[in-house]
């Protein structure tokens, strides 16, 4: 005999919730940590000779540290939000986990839309139409191809692999205790 489709959808309505809460809080999480990196990141400045924009002693320390601060809020906010989707997704966590998975990748695309969108416009494109000794910012970039992109997905997963262990300790603790409340005693046999 098959279910009613009613009661399949009362047994699939909370993971696909579950599923869209987790996503949209590490998209939120992912556009507020594009909007920090900004914050956070020094515009590497320089100057412009025969069309070309070079950047100056100062800007050449700078442009790493679009990737260094890239790197270390996307992990911070994989941490938190990988944290709060744990905390809050204890129903299924295998679903759970698939959610975090989505969310990250969400959020650290976002991050770096919202970083790049609020960054200056691209000096090299700008020094083709300036004059020479013209003074640029430089854009915010991510030097290092697609890696620090991960640090988003290793942030969550790292809490929840702890907070799944803690929480699951926790849980077996309470379980062993009622059925034998004495099985931490020093007199206990076993």
């Amino acid at each position: 005999m098959t279910e009613p489709p009613v009661s399949r959808i009362r047994q699939v309505l909370p993971h696909a919730i579950e599923v869209v809460a987790v996503v949209a809080l590490f998209a939120a999480v992912g556009a507020g940590c594009g909007w920090l990196w900004f914050q956070a990141w020094d515009q590497p400045t320089g100057t412009v000779f025969e069309k070309v924009w070079y950047p100056d002693e100062e800007g050449l320390r700078n442009v790493f540290d679009g990737t260094a601060w890239y790197v270390a809020l996307a992990a911070a906010g994989g941490l938190v939000a990988g944290a709060v989707a744990t905390l809050f997704g204890r129903r299924a966590p295998l679903v759970t986990l698939g959610a975090v998975l989505a969310g990250s990748v969400l959020a650290a695309w976002l991050m770096h839309v919202v970083g790049i969108h609020l960054s200056p416009t691209d000096p090299e494109v700008l020094a083709k139409t300036a004059e020479d000794g013209a003074k640029l910012s430089g854009r915010l970039s991510l030097e290092d191809g697609t890696s620090p992109y991960l640090a988003w997905p290793f942030g969550a997963l790292v809490a929840v692999m702890v907070l799944n262990f803690l929480l699951s300790s926790r849980e077996q603790i309470k379980a062993r205790e009622g059925n034998d409340p004495q099985w931490l005693s020093r007199n206990h046999p076993g």
